[in-house]
């Protein structure tokens, strides 16, 4: 672990046993035993069962809701109090797949999320106020307040842990949370609350069983869409029988594409297109015959007519198939080049789509370094000097200056013969 993420750690750590200590002193636990157990009990329960969001490689916890819940109706102790102790999933446990550093951080962050957004509550007279359009003003700007928090803190120890600028990581934590889902949490956090202090612990029940429908129909949409990508797969691999350079290069250009965006910032959502659009990009070829597409030697203008047509085909297959309406016109336009040169459209720099700019990027780099019947694959500093000596002419320069920075990290995640994972998105 490096020495500035423990510093980070120990003063977060420091700062959330402050708060704890502060807040229990001064404002009293207005929950009985039995509230108290009912509300553990519950989110500890929503903890164990997690939804994993596809292509995102995190879950969605709705202890939130039986948390926030909490604070709406007792106030900051009772916040830090359910947050502190019943949001620890048993996953947390599991030291040898996730390290102690996500344990203390969880714990942590938790706490100062709850305890921050709960004595705001406080002091805005949250407790006193009676159901209507200004409580509900004040529950949800204490929930965004919340969100931020806790927005804030990931953002910083992602930038630490990772050496990434904390400004740009937190603009893409910020741009990958989905807004929708949140207030979904929040209204049901509010009515929770407001059902609870009218009726009391026999109407929480009533809502558990919604909760896990919600829960369900989450994870059905994930089946859904898992299925899809075995499909598109499957495909690939299809087109592999015809070309078995193209099945592995268009994983390569995926893979790639994928990393290239999450460089520049792009969103989770906006990223799973472009990684789709980049896995179909060369669809194309399927009806092409494999003496062409191997052929050594100089193709005729009828061969070249053949070759320009590709990206069209693909983008008229792909509008069949991909569940993205825009990755077809981003598959149409990954052979434009940047100074207008390029197919089918002769499009100039910035009317290229931004997402055909990334895979032209992706896939220039893999045709450079892979063997081909007329080219030999050349190193990983010679195709980055032709990367540069390209830019501004075929290529993008920002989005070849963003792959020059992810092949610094780890340029041999990309090279041909690579073990590069599919991915159920």
């Amino acid at each position: 672990m490096k020495t500035s993420l423990r510093i980070f750690l120990f003063i977060l750590s420091l700062l959330a046993i402050i708060l704890t200590i502060y807040t229990f002193k001064y404002y009293p636990v207005r929950a009985d035993l039995l509230d108290i157990l009912i509300f553990i009990a519950l989110t500890l329960v929503l903890e164990a069962f997690p939804v994993e969001i596809p292509g995102r490689q995190i879950a969605l916890s709705m202890g939130f809701i039986m948390t926030y819940a909490g604070i709406l109706l007792f106030g900051a102790p009772f916040g830090i109090l359910v947050n502190g102790l019943a949001s620890i999933s048993p996953e947390e446990f599991n030291f040898k797949r996730h390290h102690a550093k996500n344990f203390i951080f969880n714990r942590a962050n938790l706490v100062i999320c709850a305890g921050l957004s709960g004595l705001l509550y406080e002091h805005l007279g949250g407790l006193n106020l009676e159901f209507g359009w200004r409580y509900s003003l004040v529950a949800l700007f204490v929930a965004l307040i919340y969100w931020l928090i806790n927005v804030t803190l990931v953002s910083l120890v992602v930038a630490i842990d990772k050496g990434r600028a904390f400004l740009g990581t937190w603009v893409y934590h910020i741009s990958n949370m989905s807004i929708i889902t949140y207030l979904l949490h929040f209204f049901l956090s509010l009515v929770i609350a407001q059902s609870y202090k009218l009726l009391g612990p026999v109407v929480m029940p009533i809502y558990i069983v919604p909760i896990f429908i919600a829960r369900y129909l989450i994870i059905l949409l994930g089946e859904v869409n898992k299925t899809y990508d075995r499909a598109i797969s499957s495909l690939i691999k299809l087109l592999g029988i015809f070309d078995g350079y193209t099945s592995g290069h268009s994983l390569r250009v995926a893979q790639l594409s994928e990393d290239i965006a999450r460089e520049m910032g792009f969103s989770e959502s906006r990223i799973e297109k472009i990684r789709n659009a980049a896995m179909l990009h060369d669809l194309g070829k399927i009806g092409l015959p494999q003496s062409l597409l191997n052929k050594p030697d100089t193709l005729t203008y009828e061969e070249w007519d053949q070759i320009y047509r590709h990206p069209i085909v693909g983008e008229d297959i792909s509008r069949e198939i991909s569940r993205f309406k825009e990755v077809p016109v981003w598959i149409r336009h990954h052979h434009e080049r940047y100074n207008g040169t390029g197919y089918p459209d002769g499009l100039r720099g910035e009317s290229i789509p931004v997402e055909s700019r990334i895979i032209a990027c992706a896939d220039t780099f893999d045709a450079m370094t892979t063997d081909r019947p007329y080219s030999n694959r050349k190193s990983i500093e010679e195709a980055k000097a032709e990367l540069l000596n390209v830019s501004g002419r075929q290529l993008d320069p920002d989005i070849v200056n963003a792959l020059l920075r992810v092949l610094e990290k780890d340029s041999s995640l990309y090279l041909a013969g690579s073990k590069i994972k599919e991915k159920d998105e």
